[in-house]
């Protein structure tokens, strides 16, 4: 639709402003009347193509796979108009050359490659023909042009007026299309970067990423010695989920996880990251031992008291967490006392918290 959106308003006036023109008396003298009148319904004809077009594709904008045939008979719909314009008025004493390269751009940004492909196809052939048979003297150079076009080196006011649109109309298309290609890749790069940051499935930060704010903390903790609370969970018996009730419902209990840990997040700074299969980890920033204790039992507690029904089945699930405040020592070192925390909580029982200080040790 937007390809169809950049072309539709330049036939519209086209047909109005060579409408008008043929109205005029002694018009031959400047043009030839039977040659405009003939560019002029085709350019009608792929106006009305367009809005057709336009109105089938209104109902399916919605539609997420791409409709390959339409997107090339938008393309051919332009590039005939697009030829017509060219032999008549003459690729080289026209403003052809520069609306065929905007809209080899627009194809390309909008369509894909291989409606566009077909396309330039199409308009090689047929320029190609035309001038060969211009060489070879069966139809004329230019039919819709004659020398009264021209009065002393200079176009008439007609095609002097035809030609300034179209190279003004082809310079916005381009400033346009480009600032509106720029804005694209901006947000594809930042849809990558979410998406390289995130886990498919709970929509928490990926391993990865969670590596890189460790990090980051750690050296804020090294330079300000400013503490921060690292935290390991792993949702108990998840196994036995996956085993009694289908891998579907084990990943509905982890999105419900995910969702439960984003929500216990208490400041922007917070991060809670899906690590691995059923394991999780908060990074709690300028947190206290006293305060992640209170997080992680909140979470714990929440996540215990629910029930909840997917696919007609009743699920519990609970989950042991392992924290520790880290005060000193190292981000590898905080993350085996975390784990151990965890081991230690699952071997008392589960569904627990075990939270401990990691003084300057290595």
């Amino acid at each position: 639709m937007l390809a169809i959106g950049t072309s539709l308003p330049f036939f519209l006036w086209h047909w109005v402003h060579f409408t008008g023109l043929l109205g005029q008396p002694g018009l031959e003298a400047v043009t030839r009347p039977g040659v405009l009148a003939g560019l002029n319904a085709l350019v009608l004809a792929a106006a009305i193509a367009d809005v057709l077009l336009l109105l089938w594709l209104w109902p399916q904008r919605h539609r997420p796979g791409p409709l390959p045939r339409t997107a090339v008979l938008v393309v051919l719909v332009q590039v005939t108009a697009y030829c017509g314009m060219g032999i008549a008025f003459g690729a080289l004493t026209s403003p052809f050359t520069t609306i065929f390269i905007s809209a080899i751009a627009v194809g390309l940004a909008l369509l894909g490659r291989r409606p566009t492909a077909i396309g330039f196809a199409f308009a090689f052939v047929a320029i190609t023909l035309n001038d060969w048979l211009v060489m070879a003297g069966v139809v004329p150079y230019a039919p819709a042009l004659v020398p009264g076009t021209f009065r002393d080196g200079q176009a008439v006011a007609w095609w002097a007026h035809w030609q300034d649109f179209v190279y003004f109309f082809a310079l916005v298309l381009g400033v346009g299309l480009m600032v509106s290609l720029f804005a694209y890749l901006d947000r594809q790069r930042e849809l990558l970067e979410a998406l390289s940051c995130t886990d498919g499935l709970t929509q928490l930060a990926n391993r990865r990423h969670f590596m890189e704010r460790l990090a980051i903390e750690q050296h804020r903790r090294e330079r300000y010695n400013v503490p921060y609370c690292l935290v390991l969970g792993d949702a108990d018996h998840f196994k036995r989920i996956n085993d009694s009730f289908g891998h579907h419902t084990g990943d509905e209990v982890l999105k419900h996880i995910g969702r439960l840990l984003a929500g216990g997040l208490r400041v922007p700074g917070d991060v809670a990251a899906r690590i691995g299969g059923e394991e999780f980890a908060l990074l709690l920033t300028d947190c206290r031992e006293a305060e992640v204790a209170s997080v992680c039992e909140r979470l714990r507690s929440q996540l215990a008291g629910q029930e909840f029904e997917i696919d007609g089945h009743r699920v519990r699930a609970t989950m042991s967490m392992g924290a520790v405040e880290c005060r000193g020592g190292s981000a590898e070192a905080a993350l085996k006392a975390a784990d151990a925390n965890l081991y230690r909580g699952k071997h008392e029982g589960r569904d627990r918290v075990v939270v401990t200080v990691q003084e300057d040790v290595s």
